[in-house]
C-alpha cells in the first residue's frame, strides 16, 4: 500500500510539472507574439514610407509639447508651427 502511495505521489508530481511546463510554454508563446506584433507595428511607418522621418519626427513632438506647456491648450489648438516644411 505504501509503494502504491509513493507511485501516485510521483505521478501527481510529474503531472504538475508537465502542467507548469505547458503553462510556461503557452505564456512564453503569447509574450513572443505580443512582442513580435509590437515590433511590426512600430516599424509599420518605415515599411510603408521608407526610412525617412515625416510626421514621426520626435523633435516636432518635443516642440509641440513644450508649446502646449508654455502657452496652454487654447493657444496650442490654434498654433501653426512655421518651423515644419
Amino acid at each position: 500500500s505504501n509503494k502504491s502511495s509513493s507511485s501516485s505521489t510521483s505521478a501527481s508530481a510529474t503531472s504538475r510539472y508537465m502542467f507548469h511546463l505547458v503553462w510556461l510554454s503557452a505564456v512564453m508563446y503569447m509574450m513572443y507574439g505580443a512582442l513580435y506584433n509590437a515590433y511590426k507595428i512600430r516599424l509599420g511607418a518605415i515599411e510603408e514610407y521608407g526610412p525617412v522621418i515625416h510626421e514621426f519626427d520626435p523633435y516636432f513632438n518635443y516642440r509641440a509639447t513644450e508649446y502646449l506647456y508654455e502657452h496652454g491648450a487654447k493657444k496650442f489648438f490654434t498654433w501653426f508651427d512655421y518651423k515644419v516644411w
